[in-house]
């Protein structure tokens, strides 16, 4: 009864994974001084081949970001499904 679709789950997590860099991405354009190179720090160790706030970069993250979020999802959806019904039935979370 209660199975996750990957499809629905997928899109739902990967759009919302996009739209959150994306406003990530962004801000670091409000930011000045020693917080904006930090938060482009963390952009590079979050992200491969991020090299700063310039558009390839940007693309790059958001592809990064749409993939990454597709893997996890399919994680854990394949995990839900599995073992949802098998606590279900034995009543322990």
């Amino acid at each position: 009864m209660n199975t996750l679709s990957y499809k629905v789950t997928g899109w739902t997590v990967s759009v919302f994974s996009v739209l959150s860099y994306a406003l990530c991405f962004l801000w670091a354009y409000t930011l000045a001084g020693d917080l904006r190179e930090m938060h482009v720090n963390w952009l590079r160790m979050a992200y491969l081949k991020f090299a700063g706030l310039d558009v390839m970069s940007f693309l790059s993250g958001l592809v990064q970001t749409f993939v990454w979020a597709w893997i996890a999802v399919i994680a854990f959806v394949w995990l839900w499904n599995r073992f949802y019904h098998k606590f279900e039935k034995t009543g322990t979370a």
